[in-house]
C-alpha cells in the first residue's frame, strides 16, 4: 500500500527522530514535512523528505492541509511530530479501510500516564472520538469529501474533523496497535493537565456537534480560465469573453451557495475533474467538501457522484454552473419534492440544468445517455419512475446563440436583478455585437 505521511511542524519542534524511524520502517510512503517558516532548524529535513513545505502564520490545520494537496498517494497518513512508531510494524498498514478515518490506540511513554492512555483508549473504541495524537489514516477521496481540517479553528481541529465525520455517518477503524506519544505537557502538573483535557473534550462535544445533513448539492465546476471550459463557446468567440462569462456564472453560483449555507440539512460539495484540481480547492472552500472525479464523459462523472454521495445522503442533487437564473430557491424546491425519487429542472435545448434523486436505480442508466443531444431528457425518464420534471425551462449557455436569449431574458427584469446578474446584463449588453453578428 502506497501512503503519503504528513507531518506537521510547529516553530518550536527540534525533534526529528520520527523523520528516520518512517524511513527505516516502512516501504512505499511519500513523507511530506510542512514546517512553520520561524523554524529555522527544520529546514535540515528538506533533503530528508520528498516534499519540504515552509509556511508563514502556519497552524496544525493548516499545515496538514497543505500536505494533503501536495500528497501524490491515495491513502494520506497525519502524524504528529513527537509521535513513536515503535510498535507499529508495515504489516499494520495492510488493515487500512479505505471507506473510514483509522486510527491507533495510544500509550504514552511515561508509565505514570496509562490510565490517561487508557481513557483515551476507551473514548475512541466506545465513542468513536480519536484525537490526532493518535494519528489518522484515511483516503484522500474521503479527507476531500469531509472538506479538510477547518483553518480557523486555534485548537481542536482533529476533534472538530472527526465530528464532521461522524455527523456524515464516517466510520471509525481502530487499527490494533499503539502508538506512542510524548507525555511532556501533563510533566508540571499532570492532574490539573488531565482535568483540563477531560474539559476541553467535553466543550469541543458541545462545541462541533451538529446534526446529520439529509441532502448533498454538488456542485459541477471548471477552471473558468481553462480552454476546456466551454470549448463549443470558445471556437465562436473569444476566450478573453469567455473567460470574464465564466467568471461572472461562477459569481452567480457563489451567491447561490452562500445562500443555502444556513440550512443546516443540507451539505455542499464542489465536484471538479482531475484536471482541474488546483481550481477545484481553491474553490471548495466556500463549500464543505471537494470531490474530484476521474472520469472525463458527463454521464460517467455524474453517476460517480451520485453513487458515492447516495452512501451518506438520502438525496442528491447535481447542478451545473452555467445557468444564471437557477437560484438558490430552485435548488432548495427541488430537496422539498418528497414525492418523486428523481426530479429534474429542464433545459430549452433538451438537456437538464439540475437532477435532484435519491433513486439508486439510476446509476443503471445515467451513464448510457448521449449528452450533448436534444434528447438527452427524454431519454433519461423513459428509463426511471416516480419523476417531476419542473415545469420552468432553464436556458444554459453552450455556444453564442444561448447568450443572446439570456441577454433578452436578463433585460427583461433588469431593474429586479440582483448584483451578480446585473454584472452579467452588463457585460453582455456590452459585447452583444460578438454573439449578435
Amino acid at each position: 500500500m502506497y501512503i503519503s505521511v504528513i507531518i506537521p511542524i510547529g516553530h518550536k519542534e527540534k525533534n526529528f527522530e520520527l523523520i528516520e524511524q518512517l524511513k527505516k520502517k516502512f516501504n512505499n510512503i511519500e513523507i511530506i514535512v510542512v514546517s512553520s517558516y520561524q523554524n529555522s532548524e527544520a529546514k535540515v529535513l528538506e533533503d530528508k523528505a520528498d516534499h519540504f513545505l515552509s509556511i508563514h502564520n502556519s497552524t496544525r490545520a493548516k499545515a496538514m492541509n497543505a500536505g494533503a494537496e501536495v500528497a501524490t498517494h491515495d491513502i494520506l497518513w497525519f502524524l504528529h511530530l513527537d509521535s513513536d512508531l515503535s510498535l507499529i510494524n508495515e504489516i499494520d498498514l495492510e488493515n487500512v479501510d479505505k471507506e473510514k478515518i483509522n486510527t491507533f490506540l495510544l500509550k504514552f511513554n511515561d508509565e505514570k500516564l496509562k490510565y490517561n492512555a487508557l481513557g483515551a483508549n476507551i473514548r475512541t473504541k466506545f465513542l468513536g472520538l480519536p484525537f490526532g495524537d493518535q494519528s489518522f489514516l484515511i483516503n484522500k477521496k474521503l479527507f476531500n469529501f469531509l472538506g479538510e481540517f477547518t483553518e480557523i479553528i486555534e485548537k481542536g481541529e482533529d476533534h472538530e474533523f472527526i465530528w464532521k465525520a461522524k455527523q456524515l455517518g464516517v466510520k471509525i477503524n481502530i487499527i490494533d496497535n499503539y502508538i506512542l506519544t510524548s507525555g511532556i505537557k501533563y510533566n508540571s502538573h499532570p492532574v490539573l493537565q488531565t482535568f483540563a483535557t477531560l474539559r476541553d473534550t467535553v466543550f469541543q462535544v458541545f462545541k462541533f456537534y451538529k446534526q446529520q445533513p439529509k441532502y448533498v448539492v454538488c456542485y459541477f465546476i471548471k477552471d473558468p480560465q481553462s480552454k476546456k471550459s466551454k470549448t463549443r463557446l470558445r471556437e465562436q468567440i473569444e476566450d478573453n469573453f469567455v473567460n470574464k462569462l465564466n467568471e461572472n456564472l461562477i459569481e452567480i453560483l457563489t451567491d447561490n451557495i452562500n445562500k443555502l449555507k444556513n440550512s443546516k440539512f443540507t451539505y455542499q460539495l464542489t465536484v471538479s475533474e482531475k484536471i482541474h484540481q488546483n481550481y477545484g480547492h481553491k474553490f471548495s472552500k466556500i463549500t464543505d467538501g471537494l470531490y474530484l472525479t476521474s472520469q472525463k464523459d458527463l454521464g460517467l462523472s455524474m453517476k460517480e457522484v451520485i453513487e458515492f454521495n447516495l452512501r451518506y445522503f438520502k438525496k442528491v442533487v447535481i447542478v451545473g454552473s452555467d445557468i444564471p437564473l437557477l437560484t438558490a430557491e430552485d435548488i432548495k424546491n427541488s430537496l422539498r419534492a418528497s414525492s418523486a425519487k428523481n426530479v429534474f429542472y429542464p433545459t430549452l435545448d433538451g438537456g437538464f440544468c439540475l437532477l435532484a434523486t435519491s433513486d439508486s436505480n439510476i446509476l443503471n442508466i445515467i451513464d448510457k445517455v448521449n449528452y450533448g443531444t436534444d434528447t438527452v431528457l427524454t431519454d433519461l425518464t423513459k428509463n426511471v419512475s416516480k419523476v417531476l420534471i419542473e415545469n420552468k425551462f432553464h436556458q444554459d449557455i453552450d455556444v453564442k446563440d444561448d447568450l443572446e436569449k439570456i441577454y433578452q431574458s436578463l433585460k427583461d427584469k433588469v431593474y429586479s436583478l440582483n448584483t451578480s446578474l446585473k454584472k452579467l446584463y452588463t457585460l453582455l449588453y456590452s459585447n452583444r455585437k460578438k454573439f449578435t453578428e
